[in-house]
């Protein structure tokens, strides 16, 4: 393994668990052996104990980083429940917009990019009814997470 190049690919070796080494200088004399293999670029020697644990912070509140990830991905999900098959997953989805209102609700705007007029017309619907059936129950989930009033607004575009 790493012994041949392929142009398609780079690949980097990472090499996990350094903490429990006990001589740091053995690190480097296994770092040496991997040196002269052509097919890793670089090299990472990487601990779990100095990566930032998001599991270690209080467990009732929720980053907005992470809201925003929650919300894509309840966004997602309805969609994908309502156009399983007949959607190609090369469809872009991007998170707009996100404000906190001083109502304390959440205004949350996302947006799908097709690149063809008929995988648009697919996610919209007759009418926005699929569009609108994605949104309403994506809120509803929104509104049950976060535990507070959401404003989704789904936009399709073409690109």
């Amino acid at each position: 393994m790493g012994s041949k190049m392929n142009p398609k690919q780079k690949r980097l070796l990472c090499m996990n668990k350094v903490d429990l080494v006990e001589k740091k200088k053995d690190l480097l004399k296994v770092a040496e052996e991997f040196k002269d293999l052509p097919a890793y670029e670089r090299y990472f020697m990487i601990s779990g104990l100095k990566v930032k644990r998001p599991w270690e912070e209080d467990p009732l509140i929720m980053s907005e980083e992470v809201m925003k990830n929650i919300s894509l991905e309840v966004v997602r999900e309805r969609l994908l429940d309502h156009v399983h098959q007949e959607i190609p997953y090369n469809i872009a989805h991007r998170l707009i917009d996100w404000k906190e209102l001083r109502d304390g609700s959440l205004r949350i705007e996302q947006h799908f990019i097709t690149h063809k007029m008929s995988q648009r017309k697919i996610l919209v619907g007759k009418n926005g009814s699929k569009i609108g059936r994605i949104g309403i129950e994506a809120n509803e989930e929104l509104r049950s997470i976060f535990k507070r009033n959401v404003h989704l607004i789904l936009q399709v575009k073409l690109k």
